[in-house]
């Protein structure tokens, strides 16, 4: 039985179902003969099927009336579907990629996820000064970011999961103004949303489990997104969701 090494974009067209059945062969033949690799390639499946399942609600979602009712609603709704089938079917441009295994091409990514990461862990920590602009001054707060982030920033209700929003700051992204949003929960914990101006395109769904504070992103074309905390891929995957749809029916 060979065990020669598969390439890292073989495993993922096997995870994403794209293979012809002799590819696929040989690829399942290498997986039986690395338990490592099997065990790994088992998990991005796991990741895909738990973000196809996730965000396929806000593929399904019906066209919002605003959109329907301006001259270029067509051009607008075709555009932000396209997105969303995107981040439905996110594993097949290679989300589950890990942050130290993603090609060079994801440059533009791992400085993103690095960035949002390194706030929420710099920002959470705060006791007195987590935030500039407290939650209860929310419709400052989103005007303010807003017109330095040239962007339409919303705060996502995400009470359902228990977080509550405590606010937000502004920060320094690469080409231009960032911004965090931040929540707690009961227990203390805090998740935060990282936006940025993005100049690269929209971008699907990934997600980084590298060290303890996981962190879901993606691109709207406009901003990109980065949702992190230290939670279960499974919880954090369902409020990235939350955070895609709202931002989806707030847009445009």
């Amino acid at each position: 039985m060979s065990s020669a090494p598969v390439r890292e974009e073989a495993l993922h067209a096997y995870v994403d179902d794209q293979l012809d059945p002799a590819e696929r062969g040989e690829v399942e033949r290498y997986l039986a003969a690395n338990a490592a690799e099997a065990e790994r390639v088992a998990a991005y499946q796991e990741q895909r099927r738990l973000l196809q399942n996730a965000f396929e609600p806000v593929l399904q979602e019906p066209v919002p009336p605003r959109l329907m009712s301006r001259p270029r609603a067509a051009l607008s709704w075709r555009r932000i579907a396209a997105v969303c089938a995107w981040i439905a079917l996110g594993a097949a441009l290679g989300w589950g990629v890990r942050d130290q295994q993603e090609p060079a091409s994801a440059t533009a990514e791992s400085e993103l996820v690095h960035r949002a990461r390194t706030a929420h862990v710099i920002y959470s920590a705060e006791t007195r000064r987590a935030v500039e602009i407290a939650a209860s001054q929310e419709q400052d707060m989103i005007r303010w970011l807003s017109k330095r982030m040239n962007a339409a920033v919303r705060v996502p209700n995400l009470t359902e999961f228990g977080f509550e929003a405590m606010g937000g700051r502004l920060l320094p992204g690469k080409d231009g103004p960032a911004c965090q949003l931040m929540y707690q929960n009961a227990d203390g914990k805090r998740l935060t949303i990282y936006l940025s101006r993005d100049a690269v395109g929209a971008r699907p769904v990934h997600y980084s489990d590298q060290d303890r504070v996981h962190v879901i992103f993606w691109s709207d074309g406009t901003l990109a997104f980065a949702v992190s905390a230290e939670l279960g891929r499974d919880e954090l995957v369902r409020i990235a969701a939350a955070v895609a749809r709202a931002s989806r029916l707030q847009g445009g």
